[in-house]
């Protein structure tokens, strides 16, 4: 099942799914889904809705998404999570000859800011106490430095170098082009 229990912002139990075979079973391995959780970040600190975190305050709070955007700006979604919360977003017309005519009906102008500012109120509200949580960092994920132009470990002598996060299995090899200042 997708959702084992749900409570309310009190803590009270509105739902518990029972497992009828007592047990769960894994279907990703941790370091996987670590991986594919860095990948949804990114479309929130460098990606489509970036802007929503820095514009709405905030560019510390962990979190990851989706954007989308249908056919001629009829739809626009985006689909966000934090440690506590899942929250989707759909701005768009039943009738399809009614759409946006510019880039603003793209799901990172026009739902995703709509979810940075639902998940300010959560993240505000003393009612909630939401506790700062973090998504943590599973074995066998290991982070590091690299360089932009070749996406392998970076050298001193790499002009541009980003932090990346990969499977320690299969780890990029050392910058073969910037070797030495020359």
């Amino acid at each position: 099942f997708f959702i084992d229990l749900i409570n309310d912002r009190n803590g009270t139990l509105i739902f518990h799914q029972q497992n009828d075979e007592g047990a769960k079973s894994e279907v990703l391995r941790p370091a996987v889904t670590s991986l594919m959780l860095t990948m949804f970040e990114s479309v929130t600190k460098e990606g489509t809705a970036s802007a929503i975190l820095r514009n709405k305050g905030l560019s510390n709070l962990p979190c990851g998404g989706k954007t989308g955007t249908g056919n001629d700006y009829k739809d626009a979604w985006f689909i966000g999570f934090t440690p506590q919360v899942t929250a989707g977003v759909w701005v768009g017309f039943d009738n399809k000859i009614v759409h946006f005519t510019t880039s603003d009906g793209q799901g990172g102008r026009a739902a995703a800011p709509i979810w940075g500012r639902f998940m300010k109120s959560i993240y505000e509200d003393r009612d909630m106490a939401l506790p700062p949580s973090t998504f943590g960092q599973p074995e066998g994920i290991e982070r590091d430095t690299i360089c932009a132009e070749t996406k392998k470990i970076a050298t001193p002598y790499c002009p541009v170098r980003v932090e990346e996060v990969f499977n320690k299995k299969y780890p990029p090899g050392k910058c073969p082009r910037h070797t030495s200042w020359r």
